[in-house]
């Protein structure tokens, strides 16, 4: 059997080299391991690297599913670490804003960067303004 660890490096590199079915396929090996460990937001986090991999294939209903599951996990958990949410709300919204759900998008945007600031990333909390900006123009 194959360690959760092991498996997450399988899915980054199959990601880095473009093999993005192998790469999910190692990610999905992982996140069954640590569901079954009841390892809660390790989970959350190797599904929302899931979900990135369907958003970048285009598949954006598989997507949305594993955000959404990744969020509900990260906004129960007192210990979730405020990147990592940070870390998952950022291409939530990036869905729903290429989605036309822009009322949505603009709240993420707003959580998203109200965390990055809390934790001094000036770079997110630039890219969330933006986005919001962007939102209020169109």
């Amino acid at each position: 059997m194959v360690a959760a660890a092991e498996a997450i490096s399988q899915g980054r590199q199959a990601r880095n080299d473009g093999d993005l079915p192998a790469a999910r396929a190692h990610y999905a090996e992982a996140a069954r391991i640590y569901k079954d460990q009841n390892d809660t937001l390790a989970y959350a986090h190797t599904i929302r690297h899931i979900a990135d991999i369907y958003q970048q294939e285009s598949n954006l209903g598989e997507a949305r599913t594993l955000y959404e599951e990744s969020l509900e996990l990260y906004r129960s958990n007192l210990n979730t670490k405020l990147l990592d949410l940070a870390n998952t709300v950022r291409p939530y919204a990036l869905l729903n804003k290429g989605q036309g759900n822009h009322d949505l998008a603009k709240k993420l945007w707003e959580e998203a960067g109200s965390l990055y600031g809390s934790l001094r990333l000036d770079l997110g909390v630039s890219e969330c303004k933006a986005h919001i900006s962007q939102l209020g123009q169109s």
